[in-house]
């Protein structure tokens, strides 16, 4: 199984974007929102993402999606912060955090194939028109 992370420095981004795909996936993707501070305000928080990754650590193949700078390093520190076996089952992705999770999303649930799901990804950063 594949499971997502969303980092956004606003909750209510990866809420929304978690409540999206879970609709288009009948809810049959594991779908963790990590945006925001852990009280609540904008920002990142590594501790948060850690916490989704542990969630997350049943799946086989774990994909974090960030929206712009520091959720990028917060995450890059999280996965510092885990075990290295959960470490290991992680991708922070290079994509879009809208298309990408919600391709990414999409995908897993019709292949547990972690490479094909990215290679569909891939094309969320190709031009829209």
């Amino acid at each position: 199984m594949i499971g997502l992370v969303l980092v956004s420095h606003s909750e209510k981004i990866t809420d929304g974007l978690r409540e999206l795909i879970l609709e288009m996936t009948q809810e049959a993707v594991p779908i963790i929102s990590a945006g925001g501070t852990s009280d609540g305000r904008l920002g990142t928080s590594a501790e948060k993402i850690v916490e989704a990754i542990n969630e997350l650590s049943s799946c086989n193949n774990i994909l974090i999606f960030t929206d712009i700078g520091s959720s990028i390093m917060s995450s890059e520190i999280a996965l510092e912060m885990v075990d290295s076996d959960l470490r290991e089952k992680c991708l922070l992705v290079d994509a879009p955090i809208v298309e990408g999770a919600f391709v990414a999303g999409v995908q897993a649930m019709v292949s547990e194939d972690v490479d094909a799901v990215l290679e569909e990804v891939k094309l969320t950063k190709q031009s829209k028109l």
